[in-house]
């Protein structure tokens, strides 16, 4: 038994205007045909009209008169059946684009609503597994840095809790209105498909800075290093700082006994922070020329090491 399945809104809507199109398409032949007709109606009974004898030949001209008046009538009716279908087709355009855009709109205000849905879902697991993992870190109190990563998660939460309720409060609202049409339809996350595989970080070293410096990371942001800190930084800029002295390995034993003996007692903007992005390796010593005097003579050193030679030495009292 074969079933019947209604269309859809868009799929009659569709039908119709395959319908409007096909039924312009005929007329349009039609039309051109018909005014191909009416104007060689026309230009028989004008050459009827320059040659024929127009006393004795009524009966020929009636004709084509007649054959003109049916040409033209037959012409303006399709003149009047195309401009009637135009307009119906122009207005069924309108409602499939109408419709188009209610389907568009209800598939968004859907996803969104599922979205939202997905949110309140995932948002009780996170705040749960970060006061897990709050409670494990205040275990560890006797610790600072564990401490304060707690610390953190909790006032973190706390946050995310509150903007959270706020925020899908919010696009429950919006999914009501983009589908009535009084919001917009969200943009697609092209951006997501592009990211989809992740790029390769830019290769750093790390080394134990002898001198505070500043310098621009792989993305271009400025960084500062402090004084007897280890410092992570592309792989050039921390090559350069070896050559200028002002960093050393992290193996160099000085990192030992100096690291973090500031205790964060940092001035970006000293004079005397080193500038990795402009600063130069230093230059060599000139070299000093010989006396001119001394270059002119053409001295040459002589050689005299396998050359024997025996001193004699007075001794007094010997």
């Amino acid at each position: 038994m074969k079933l019947f399945t209604r269309k859809s809104m868009t799929e009659q809507f569709e039908a119709e205007l395959s319908a409007l199109r096909a039924r312009a398409g005929s007329l349009s032949s039609r039309l051109a045909a018909a005014e191909a007709a009416f104007g060689d109606a026309k230009a028989k009974l004008q050459r009827h009209h320059l040659e024929a004898d127009l006393d004795a030949d009524d009966k020929t001209r009636a004709k084509l008169e007649a054959t003109v008046a049916a040409c033209a009538v037959a012409r303006d009716g399709f003149v009047d059946a195309l401009a009637e279908v135009q307009a119906k087709l122009a207005q069924a355009e309108q409602k499939l684009a109408a419709e188009r855009d209610a389907v568009e709109r209800k598939a968004a205000s859907d996803k969104l609503a599922r979205d939202l849905d997905a949110v309140q879902r995932a948002l009780p697991e996170y705040l749960a597994a970060g006061r897990g993992l709050a409670c494990a870190l205040e275990t560890i109190h006797h610790n600072f840095e564990a401490a304060q990563i707690a610390t953190f998660i909790h006032n973190g939460q706390a946050q995310i809790e509150i903007a959270a309720a706020f925020v899908v409060q919010e696009l429950r609202n919006t999914v009501g209105a983009i589908r009535d049409g009084a919001a917009p339809i969200p943009a697609a996350n092209h951006g997501a498909a592009l990211n989809s595989t992740p790029q390769p970080a830019p290769p750093t070293t790390t080394v134990f800075m002898l001198r505070s410096a500043k310098y621009h990371d792989h993305d271009g942001r400025k960084r500062f290093a402090g004084q007897w800190e280890d410092a992570t930084m592309p792989v050039a800029t921390a090559q350069h700082a070896l050559r200028l002295g002002v960093a050393v390995a992290v193996t160099d034993p000085r990192r030992a006994q100096l690291r973090g003996a500031r205790g964060g007692d940092f001035n970006p903007q000293a004079s005397d922070v080193v500038d990795l992005d402009t600063e130069e390796k230093p230059t060599r010593a000139p070299q000093i020329e010989p006396d001119p005097v001394l270059h002119e003579a053409g001295f040459v050193a002589l050689d005299r090491t396998a050359e024997t030679r025996t001193i004699e030495i007075e001794v007094p009292g010997a």
